[in-house]
């Protein structure tokens, strides 16, 4: 390591390591996890508004044909 550049220490086995580090290359413990971030498909949201949009839709039907009949 550089004099100048900065520490901090692992949770578990309390060594020195770099600040960005995600896993402790002494002990191999992650230190940060990476979030990943799902991401939905634009099929999907389009597919669940037509689902939704059906079942109102019948339910609309069915309140419908009781009044009528």
């Amino acid at each position: 390591m550089n004099i100048g550049e900065k520490t901090v220490r692992c949770p578990y086995c309390r060594e020195e390591i770099i600040p960005g580090a995600i896993i402790c290359k002494h002990c191999g413990s992650p230190l940060k996890m990476p979030k990943k971030k799902k991401k939905r498909s634009f099929w999907l949201d389009t597919y669940m508004l037509g689902v939704y949009s059906g079942v109102i839709l019948m339910i609309l039907l069915v309140i419908l044909y009781n009044k009528i009949f």
